[in-house]
């Protein structure tokens, strides 16, 4: 374990770039040189602190939800671009976000999704699903949507109309992963799934992948990891069969956020103040 990134207190989200980590850290927006390690950038996002925030970005802008609240942000400088709130309460407060290079995606609790055009900044509302959809990812013309029932769903972007389901589990489908033509999934009753996006069929799945609730974090090499905060520990897959390779343990807390690039895994948790990093391969 490496420590890369020393800051004031707990990174709720953060993102990777060629060169610099862009992370949520209290009230503020901070911009660290990955290779220098200094901030270059910093600035005051929020009116308060929060734990739940999420954050998605690209190399233009960075999407970030807050309970009922869309942010857009611009990527250099953290201008904010614009603020939305799209719910009232926790029966409409945002769930899940994904973005391609046109539209922002954000399920809504109670199994609905609105849309942000990113130039027209017009917002657009669906009836996709009568359950909760905590986690979504884009795939060419079609997204696709983990259910809080254990369903996937594949939309059409253009519709955003259910054109397949997958039933996986009774569990809330929490985590996607997309590499290539597979999906892996992550159930909150411990099962790991491999998933064929081509033909929408479980390629092979595991039992009790970990003990209490986890996410798939990304591909190194030819292996999955996932990480369960809960349970303190790192597990790494053959991306093909899923044969479990080795776990590694490592004090984590409750929740966070997690990324591979090349040989790293780059965590943030509520025990850590910044960022560490892990080599995994």
């Amino acid at each position: 374990m490496e420590h890369i990134a020393q800051l004031s207190g707990i990174v709720t989200g953060f993102n990777i770039t060629k060169q610099c980590i862009d992370c949520m850290c209290g009230k503020n927006l901070v911009k660290i040189d990955k290779y220098s390690r200094n901030i270059i950038c910093q600035k005051a996002v929020f009116e308060k602190e929060g734990l739940s925030r999420k954050l998605t970005a690209d190399d233009e802008q960075i999407f970030i939800y807050d309970f009922c609240t869309l942010y857009a942000i611009r990527q250099r400088d953290y201008e904010l671009l614009g603020k939305w709130q799209l719910g009232n309460d926790l029966s409409s407060d945002i769930c899940g976000i994904a973005v391609d290079k046109d539209v922002v995606y954000c399920s809504v609790r109670n199994g609905k999704i609105i849309t942000l055009d990113r130039r027209s900044y017009s917002i657009k509302e669906y009836n996709v699903s009568q359950n909760s959809m905590w986690s979504i990812r884009p795939y060419g013309s079609y997204l696709i949507c983990g259910t809080v029932d254990g369903k996937l769903l594949i939309l059409d972007k253009s519709t955003l109309s259910v054109e397949k389901t997958l039933v996986l589990s009774k569990k809330n489908i929490g985590s996607l992963y997309i590499d290539g033509e597979s999906l892996y999934a992550a159930s909150h009753d411990g099962k790991l799934f491999k998933i064929s996006v081509k033909n929408f069929e479980i390629q092979t799945s595991i039992k009790n992948a970990h003990k209490k609730m986890f996410v798939c974090a990304g591909i190194c090499g030819d292996m999955l990891a996932t990480v369960s905060y809960p349970c303190s520990e790192i597990a790494l897959w053959n991306k093909d069969t899923l044969k479990p390779l080795k776990v590694i343990s490592t004090p984590l807390q409750l929740s966070g956020c997690a990324y591979i690039e090349d040989n790293f895994l780059y965590i943030s948790s509520r025990n850590i103040q910044g960022i560490d990093r892990i080599t995994i391969h």
